[in-house]
């Protein structure tokens, strides 16, 4: 079994990667750190927290993690997601409590007692560049990252740049520099896995628990997609970049490439420019049905 560390700035397809990593028999989740990114900080411990009690995972530990990026920067998407990161989805409140130490020093220990851990990132970079600045060695613990984030030909805040890449460049760039083994799925793939209210119909689990869930957290990003492109759909990026992890042979289209981030304050700013080279895998397809096959084994979740 893989054992992941996940880091998360919880929003509606963060919950669902969750989820699903939850779900499989595949991997074991052996923390989450929390990141802001689509919310606030307070919202994100507060959303994994709620999330992992709901399924009665209270035993995974949860981390604190940055604010803001590393120049201070906030660039949030609560109109995809909702004010709370959640659409505002009824959750029970929870009695579980973040974890004393802070990400960076939660995703060390954990690395340390768990060498070779896979590292799932689905939110900006900022905790990862932290703890890997604060614990050089931390990268000889890591057998791999597994991020969503960038875009090779389409972005989504801007034409170039997606968001969790252009959340934190530095981060990002940081984290490429470091050479830890690190595999994206970018913004390419999910647009070409969207859903549409009858793909998510077509699931066939909206009775049980998880799927009721998963069901409600389309609408925000549905209504969001409606008002702003004309169509009812909703993006699965990070179910789609945890998909990978727990079944690598769903890639059905991957490049090697270098990737250069783009830091300076001009119109490309925040994007993930491929260069020469080749010590980046890009999955820059997956084959949905394999995907959707994945992601419907959260229906056995309690």
């Amino acid at each position: 079994m893989k054992k992941i560390f996940i880091d998360s700035d919880c929003g509606i397809d963060d919950a669902s990667a969750i989820m699903m990593a939850l779900a499989s028999d595949k991997v074991e989740v052996n923390g989450i750190s929390a990141v802001a990114g689509n919310v606030g900080i307070d919202n994100v411990v507060h959303n994994i927290t709620r999330l992992l009690s709901f399924f009665g995972r209270d035993d995974i530990p949860v981390f604190r993690g940055a604010s803001s990026s590393l120049l201070g920067v906030h660039l949030r998407a609560g109109d995809v997601h909702g004010e709370d990161g959640l659409g505002n989805v009824f959750l029970p409140e929870t009695e579980k409590k973040e974890e004393s130490m802070a990400a960076p020093e939660g995703l060390y220990a954990t690395a340390k007692n768990n060498p070779g851990l896979t590292l799932v990132t689905i939110g900006p970079m900022t905790n990862i560049a932290i703890a890997l600045n604060l614990y050089p060695d931390l990268k000889e613990h890591i057998g791999e990252i597994v991020a969503m984030g960038g875009a090779v030909n389409y972005g989504n805040v801007t034409k170039f740049a997606e968001f969790n890449f252009a959340a934190d460049p530095e981060a990002v760039q940081f984290v490429i520099d470091s050479g830890i083994p690190l595999t994206l799925v970018p913004w390419d793939a999910a647009l070409k896995a969207l859903f549409t209210e009858k793909d998510v119909e077509n699931l066939g689990i909206g009775d049980t628990k998880a799927g009721k869930l998963f069901t409600e957290l389309q609408k925000t990003p549905m209504k969001y997609f409606e008002k702003t492109f004309g169509g009812r759909i909703s993006g699965q990026p990070d179910p789609l970049a945890m998909a990978y992890v727990i079944d690598e042979s769903i890639a059905s289209h991957r490049i090697k490439s270098g990737i250069k981030m783009e830091l300076n304050y001009n119109a490309m700013r925040g994007s993930s420019v491929t260069v020469a080279g080749d010590s980046i895998d890009i999955i820059m397809e997956i084959n949905k049905a394999r995907f959707t096959s994945i992601l419907t084994v959260i229906k056995d979740l309690k």
